[in-house]
């Protein structure tokens, strides 16, 4: 079947067998598949079909994204800017939430490509890549969120760049920064709503209210321990890493108004020559002949001790190389691999090898009391939700005469 339709004449139907192709071998990096979309991407005559050809090379290789860059870096400098955007949709859905260096550094000079709709696929990619990241663990996402705030900011920038720019910065902030692009699951397997969401939403480029299906590919990164009665206990997890790397971004400033300062009166030089020389004609002699001598100001310096200092700066090194993560908290998927659950804990995971999402733990100590994660919702509210009762709607008959008039 997609060999017959790769060769129809009606580029909607070649269309069609890219997104079958694509969907078909999702995360499998079939050899074959990705010749056929490459062969696409640079024979077929409709730029629509060059675009998701390249499009969904991300889609084939996500569990592989280190071999993208090298492989859509040529294609990145295509003169046709439709293979361009897909370049960089490929880079962002294949590299998502990872942080790749090469990746960013093939997408930042797209964003000053001279087509508008090249700049918007860079800057979504862009999000893709560095959602949840801060600037401690990648220096350039403070410079990409400038990037971001200053084409929408701009009044001579393009509409679709300003889409584009405006999309990026929901992404790279999505659900308050507490989920990620998850198109595979926790133990690898392919995440198929998640794909078929991301599929959906490289669709905008026709029906932009199809953007909303990314929402399928969100994940959240979070830890979450509970107990045989689906309780949440209090335990920490020790991750053997520096804070600063797994911390919140920033929150983007507003900029202060300013209230408008009075501007002093101009006084033109002739005039305060005039008065300079009536002044010093009305001064006594006496006052002239008597020189004032300048003060001078000591300035104090508070010195620090060396030795205290260093002792500070030591013991910051010693106190950074771990922290404790409570239970119910936000766990980054990068974080992962430097988690470790303490030894001899009274709660430990039923499945060996997971430390995020939601884990069942067992309480090798049953008889004590359990210490659980208190509610934050007021108890009054809580009864107040679970006595509501909705009373059922009154019956009618819907006026079908009238829509016939």
């Amino acid at each position: 079947m997609i060999a017959l339709l790769i060769e129809e004449e009606d580029p909607l139907l070649r269309l069609g067998a890219v997104h079958v192709i694509t969907m078909a071998y999702c995360g499998t990096g079939d050899n074959g598949a990705i010749r056929k979309l490459l062969h696409l991407a640079v024979s077929d005559v409709k730029d629509d079909v060059r675009r998701a050809a390249v499009t969904g090379l991300g889609f084939i290789l996500l569990r592989s994204p280190e071999q993208v860059p090298r492989m859509v870096e040529l294609l990145s400098e295509s003169f046709n800017p439709h293979v361009r955007v897909g370049a960089a949709l490929a880079l962002g859905i294949a590299c998502a939430g990872s942080g790749s260096k090469p990746a960013i550094a093939i997408l930042e000079p797209m964003l000053k490509d001279s087509v508008d709709f090249v700049v918007e696929g860079a800057s979504i990619a862009l999000a893709f890549i560095l959602i949840q990241q801060n600037e401690t663990y990648e220096p350039k996402v403070a410079e990409v969120r400038k990037r971001f705030a200053t084409i929408i900011e701009t009044k001579n920038s393009e509409g679709v760049s300003k889409f584009g720019a405006a999309i990026a910065q929901g992404i790279i902030d999505a659900g308050g920064r507490n989920v990620t692009i998850g198109l595979t699951t926790n133990d690898g397997q392919l995440n198929a709503p998640a794909c078929a969401g991301m599929l959906v939403f490289t669709q905008f480029w026709y029906w932009f209210p199809l953007a909303h299906f990314l929402s399928l590919s969100f994940t959240p990164t979070a830890l979450i321990a509970i107990n045989k009665n689906l309780k949440a206990p209090n335990l920490d997890v020790t991750c053997v890493s520096r804070k600063a790397l797994y911390t919140y971004p920033p929150n983007v400033e507003q900029p202060v108004v300013q209230a408008p300062t009075k501007i002093a009166t101009a006084v033109l030089s002739t005039t305060k020559a005039r008065r300079g020389k009536k002044s010093v004609a009305d001064e006594p002699m006496s006052a002239r002949s008597e020189e004032a001598e300048p003060v001078r100001e000591s300035e104090s310096m508070d010195v620090d001790d060396v030795d205290t200092k260093s002792a500070q700066k030591k013991a910051r090194k010693a106190g950074s190389d771990s922290f404790a993560v409570s239970n119910i908290a936000r766990l980054l998927p990068f974080q992962e691999k430097h988690m470790k659950w303490p030894a001899g804990a009274r709660y430990v995971p039923v499945k060996q090898g997971r430390i995020s999402g939601v884990l069942v733990v067992k309480d090798t100590m049953p008889g004590e009391p359990e210490d659980l994660v208190q509610s934050m919702l007021p108890d009054d509210l809580v009864g107040e939700e679970e006595s509501v009762d909705v009373a059922m709607p009154e019956p009618f008959e819907y006026p079908f005469d009238a829509d016939s008039a």
